[in-house]
């Protein structure tokens, strides 16, 4: 298996052991063996017969202590461990044993990539599930490729569907029991019975975010991307508008001096003295594209986002970039904004998806009624944007961002903080009111300069829910008419 000379976050948790190759870091724990790349930062303990294994980067937001310490008080069960991570934030994957029982847990968003084998005698995790079919020698299922080629490359498959039947992708708000080889979900039922206002969930958030953003800051130098948006107003606002971190704008083919996207993070880094620079897209060369194509699978990755991570690699490879596409997908709730939860449905999320096909309505289906058959509160339009959005969409993302070696991470990304968003209501959601809090509560100076102006789609949206949901279906249904032309 490939895990790359460059990437980081990469791993494998295999069942059967190997010569690891040159560069590869190995762990034993049990009956499994851990590869990971060289540069993969991870952290392990081990104690009779429990172990704790954290690949990536975890800490504690709620009291300051370690990740593992945190963790480690609560290893006695699964139990307790699932709600010890609940206040746990960062990017990493969880390997937990209990006696001869193993877990496999991804972050909130899983955005390092959990993929996982039900085949046979076969016990195989990975973040890369290209090389996962590789090294069992599968050939895609008609079926899941049909789904695939119906859909955006950057946003291709539903629910936990690759496009070999024999492996699944783990979303978020489950977690693997590797002995079943079966995923279990997480239901989150504590937190979110009762109402909260955007400023009383922005006051009960901010002590987390911000432990997040200091361990990120004590282990980076940070880099933080601006546009006209709200997302990245209130990033920059957690990072404290530091005069000495870079904050860019990529000004992309087509962008000129009236961009807002141009025009609206100049003014402000003049305001506010930021170490601001402008950007350009950079070309992707051959080896690039032939990288992806030998560790992803051709086809299998938006080019585009691997143009991205170039570019912002080229830029920051030595500065960790902060991103907020979680204040985006939750905190604003921006693909459903206040639709009726009647119309919460496989029709819909597969419109959202940008797939035509009706074996992804069918999977969709099938992810909601295993949402109906457990005792979760959290609305159908919050759990898609987290499960299906972020985790699948945003951590091809990731994947890619990981694979070039480039440090991408959110200083959102923790249970802890996205259940209490979802407590507020989505009206207020919508205008970004969760943003504006955060905002003012911070660095009220950002706010002095009006947000980019939005687009048509944008200002149907914040209307009202039916508006957005009849514009969704009509751009969806011009999308799949371009298509078939």
């Amino acid at each position: 298996m490939i895990l790359g000379t460059d990437s980081i976050f990469s791993y494998c948790i295999d069942k059967r052991s190997r010569t690891p190759k040159d560069g590869e870091q190995y762990i034993r724990i049990g009956e499994f063996s851990v590869y990971m790349s060289a540069k993969t930062l991870y952290e392990i303990r081990e104690e009779g017969d429990v172990s704790c294994l954290i690949i990536g980067l975890a800490t504690c937001v709620s009291k300051d202590i370690s990740g593992m310490d945190w963790l480690w008080e609560h290893r006695y069960s699964i139990e307790s461990f699932i709600e010890a991570e609940k206040f746990l934030g960062g990017k990493y994957v969880l390997l937990l044993r209990i006696k001869e029982q193993y877990y496999v847990m991804g972050d909130a968003t899983c955005s390092i990539p959990v993929f996982y084998t039900n085949n046979g005698d076969d016990v195989l995790c990975s973040c890369y599930a290209f090389q996962m079919a590789n090294e069992m020698q599968l050939t895609p299922d008609d079926t899941f490729l049909k789904i695939r080629e119906s859909g955006d490359s950057s946003q291709i498959m539903p629910y936990d569907y690759t496009i070999w039947k024999e492996i699944k992708r783990l979303l978020p708000n489950h977690y693997l029991n590797l002995n079943e080889k079966r995923a279990i979900r997480i239901v989150n039922h504590h937190s979110v019975q009762s109402v909260l206002t955007a400023d009383e969930a922005a006051e009960k958030t901010l002590s987390y975010i911000k432990r997040l953003a200091d361990f990120y800051s004590s282990k980076f130098s940070l880099a933080c991307a601006f546009t006209s948006g709200r997302d990245s107003r209130a990033v920059l606002s957690v990072l404290g508008c530091d005069k000495k971190m870079p904050v860019y704008t990529i000004k992309h083919e087509g962008f000129d001096e009236s961009t807002p996207d141009i025009v609206v993070p100049k003014l402000i880094a003049e305001q506010v003295h930021l170490n601001y620079q402008q950007i350009r897209d950079i070309e992707l060369t051959d080896s690039d594209i032939a990288e992806a194509d030998v560790v992803l699978g051709k086809g299998n990755y938006s080019k585009r986002t691997l143009m991205l991570a170039r570019t912002i690699k080229h830029h920051f490879g030595e500065n960790a970039v902060i991103n907020g596409d979680i204040i985006g997908q939750v905190g604003k709730c921006s693909l459903h904004r206040d639709i009726p939860l009647c119309f919460a449905t496989p029709s819909y999320f597969r419109c959202k998806l940008h797939n035509y096909s009706k074996e992804a309505k069918e999977g969709l289906r099938l992810w909601m009624q295993e949402i109906d058959q457990s005792d979760e509160h959290v609305n159908g339009f919050d759990l898609f944007s987290i499960e299906n959005r972020m985790g699948v969409w945003a951590a091809n993302e990731n994947e890619i961002y990981n694979m070039v070696g480039q440090y991408y991470l959110n200083i959102f990304n923790s249970r802890s903080i996205i259940y209490e968003w979802v407590r507020v209501a989505r009206k207020e959601r919508k205008v970004s009111a969760i943003h504006l809090a955060i905002i003012k509560r911070l660095h009220p100076e950002l706010l002095e300069v009006p947000f980019g102006s939005d687009g048509i789609f944008e200002k149907i949206a914040k209307y009202n829910g039916i508006s957005y949901l009849l514009a969704s279906y009509l751009k969806y249904y011009i999308g799949k008419i371009k298509s078939i032309i």
